[in-house]
């Protein structure tokens, strides 16, 4: 299976539960060449991490998946686009992971961004007023990746200034980062 969606949709999130849950081993598609296909292909399960930026690791995915299947091992596969948008040279390759079901996982919605928003602050110890978050959800990219550069910068803005996170501040991040 493949699970496709934009940097921080929750992709390696997913993917280490589902790993954990099957006992799945775990490799990152640019370090393939690295890693034994005998080896990796010979647990219960396989996680292939970030796939589209393969590379030249191609003929060493594409050698895992026939042992993967082979050894009638399940394998989850992330990555952030379709594997027709990845410029594979080995048809072959292509051809197997057209036939593998896709999960996309889309652009987060305002409410989980406003929740994605509170856990980012939260964890970096930042007690920002409700109405500051709700500010920053209804005008950020719908990005989780976008969440945490913003959060960071008010992070370091705050600091900065030696003082809470302000709408005004936001507004000023929210603008510099539009205009770039």
């Amino acid at each position: 299976m493949l699970l496709v969606g934009p940097g921080g949709a929750g992709k390696s999130h997913i993917g280490a539960i589902w790993a954990r849950a099957t006992g799945a081993r775990i490799v990152h598609a640019d370090r393939l060449g690295e890693a034994s296909p005998v080896d990796v292909a010979s647990g219960p399960a396989l996680l292939v991490e970030d796939a589209d930026r393969i590379g030249a690791e191609e003929a060493a995915l594409f050698h895992l998946l026939n042992l993967a299947r082979e050894n009638g091992v399940s394998a989850l596969i992330t990555a952030n686009r379709a594997p027709d948008l990845w410029g594979l040279g080995i048809a072959d390759l292509l051809s197997r992971l057209r036939l593998a079901p896709i999960v996309a996982l889309g652009e987060p919605d305002a409410d989980l961004t406003q929740a994605v928003l509170f856990k980012l602050f939260s964890d970096r110890q930042l007690a920002v007023d409700p109405a500051v978050v709700s500010y920053i959800a209804r005008r950020i990219e719908r990005s989780l990746d976008a969440a945490r550069v913003l959060v960071a910068a008010l992070d370091r803005e705050a600091l900065a200034r030696g003082q809470r996170v302000t709408r005004a501040m936001a507004a000023a991040l929210l603008r510099d980062s539009d205009e770039e």
